[in-house]
């Protein structure tokens, strides 16, 4: 049975948080501040959206990572030994570079817009720093708002034609916004310009899996991995390629090694599922919610494997 990739995209779990709004307070941590898309994460049921835009909120419906809770009366900057040794160095010695290391600490707590403010402090003092305008790109894309960064995304590229980071952000931000073949143009300026980015082949992966080309996206993610084998972002699009492509023992093995026990037996319920072996499903999601007890999606998709099996609707 040929196995959807949409459904596929939508339900695998990449074992990472997503990030909040633009004025939350304390949320779940930001995704890895290197500029490279975030895999595919847990989800609702699959709808009739466009599958670049919907595993886009599925991100947000599925983050499971939160902070450990802070003692009462503790402030973030006191809890958060990062964030504050980050605010001691921006105090003793300003400059752009020190802005920018608060302002990801602060968008890794989901503080958005506190994070904002340090990085436009920081084109103040610097208007001309490519690396200024590149994180507050990446902070917009993060806050799921990336129309309100292309033009620091491209200023970016202005200011430093030669970087290949600028070109990479520049491809998520038009990724993010449904423009594939324009993002797939910066990604290949940004390998050009770093043969050995393998965040940049992981987007390029990423971006196969979304045009549906499995064979392209398996060799991509596969020169990531060789670059950077603790890359799990790549190891897990890599798992996505083989199932969305039926090779399912190859996708067992790169979900295994993608993440933590749980989200591999979560993984190997989803494409079960997409297998229609429900009875199966369920096994596998019952066993991920006893490795992890507080995944409650896991049990949420045993539920609805269930329900499927009851219907008869099973090869």
């Amino acid at each position: 049975m040929r196995i959807l990739p949409c459904l596929l995209a939508a339900l695998i779990a990449a074992g990472c948080g997503a990030s909040r709004s633009m004025h939350a307070t304390q949320a779940a941590p930001a995704p890895d501040v290197r500029p490279a898309k975030a895999a595919p994460a847990r989800d609702a049921a699959p709808s009739q959206e466009t599958l670049s835009s919907f595993i886009e909120k599925t991100r947000e419906l599925s983050a499971r990572a939160t902070p450990p809770p802070k003692p009462a009366g503790t402030t973030l900057e006191s809890f958060d030994k990062d964030l504050g040794a980050a605010l001691v160095a921006a105090q003793v010695h300003p400059s752009g570079a020190t802005a920018r290391r608060v302002a990801q600490a602060y968008a890794r707590n989901g503080v958005f817009d506190v994070a904002h403010q340090y990085l436009t402090n920081a084109v103040k003092n610097d208007p001309r720093d490519a690396a200024n305008y590149e994180a507050l790109a990446r902070l917009w894309r993060d806050a799921h708002v990336p129309h309100l960064g292309m033009a620091d995304a491209q200023r970016a590229v202005y200011y430093a034609p030669d970087w290949a980071v600028a070109h990479n952000t520049l491809g998520t931000m038009f990724q993010a916004l449904g423009r594939r073949a324009e993002a797939r143009v910066e990604y290949e300026r940004a390998l050009t310009l770093d043969p050995e980015a393998a965040y940049v082949l992981n987007n390029l992966c990423y971006g196969d899996i979304l045009d549906g080309r499995m064979a392209s996206a398996i060799h991509a993610c596969s020169d990531a991995l060789a670059r950077d084998p603790g890359m799990r972002a790549a190891q897990n699009n890599l798992g996505l390629a083989y199932a969305a492509a039926g090779r399912m023992d190859a996708a067992f093995d790169a979900f295994n090694l993608a993440v933590d026990p749980a989200g591999a037996l979560y993984n190997l319920g989803v494409v079960r599922m997409a297998r229609r072996e429900y009875g199966s499903a369920v096994d596998a999601f019952k066993a991920a919610q006893a490795t992890d007890p507080s995944f409650a999606l896991a049990a949420a998709r045993a539920k609805q494997a269930r329900a499927q099996l009851g219907s008869g609707d099973q090869q």
